[in-house]
């Protein structure tokens, strides 16, 4: 899963007014688009409402209304995630191998042997320094609600955290991870930030997320780029 993010671009640009409400795209996204970044050879991401408590459990979640165009707000409820560290010395590959060492947790790598439902959305967490450049990176699955008292992990790589509730703020891309390029990856994460500063909502610019919504292999696919709220 790939991150490309360039934060010396975070500058306040002009963002002129949403396209009209009932949209195509803001009922897919769950937010509308401005105007200027309306670009209709874009994949509509598959709704939420057609993913969480339909297809898979997600994480807590409340989306928040909002006016203003180019981001989705959401508040996610405090819960359990299981997750690991990517080893950022093997380039892009250890993030394949993270997710593997997560799907086997889930499926009977802990300390019960259970068999754990798959979640959405898998999230990738990237950390910079002072210079924004990376220094870390994680990857998470939510653990089933239901699960209160989640089974030990039978790897040392992988591990059970409690998450406080946090706001994100959010942009929706109808590809996956995988499809979406290094140029792609940039321009959303650029008008996310940009719509955000130009609103003056205060973002935590040392931590980027991806969150997967969809597997590989979905018709319509949803991927989504956030920022947690300062």
């Amino acid at each position: 899963m790939k991150v490309f993010l360039v934060f010396n671009l975070l500058i306040t640009v002009a963002v002129t007014s949403p396209i009209e409400v009932g949209s195509a795209w803001s009922d897919a996204a769950g937010y509308e688009e401005c105007s200027d970044w309306v670009d209709p050879t874009k994949p509509l991401p598959r709704a939420i409402k057609d993913i969480c408590g339909s297809q898979l459990e997600c994480a807590g979640h409340q989306e928040v209304a909002n006016t203003n165009c180019g981001y989705g707000e959401r508040k996610i409820m405090a819960g359990k995630w299981v997750g690991t560290d990517v080893d950022l010395s093997q380039g892009d590959k250890d993030y394949s191998k993270g997710f593997h060492r997560l799907f086997s947790y889930i499926t009977g790598a802990n300390a019960d042997g259970a068999k754990i439902d798959m979640t959405a959305p898998v999230i990738t967490k990237t950390y910079y320094d002072s210079s924004y450049k990376i220094t870390k990176a994680t990857m998470h699955f939510f653990v089933p609600s239901s699960l209160t008292n989640p089974p030990a992990p039978t790897s040392s790589d992988v591990y059970i955290e409690d998450w406080d509730a946090v706001t994100v703020y959010y942009r929706a891309i109808g590809k996956s991870s995988n499809n979406i390029t290094p140029k792609e990856w940039e321009q959303e994460a650029t008008d996310l930030v940009t719509a955000l500063q130009k609103d003056g909502v205060s973002l935590y610019s040392f931590m980027s997320v991806v969150g997967g919504f969809t597997d590989p292999w979905s018709k319509k696919q949803r991927t989504e780029i956030m920022f947690t709220s300062a």
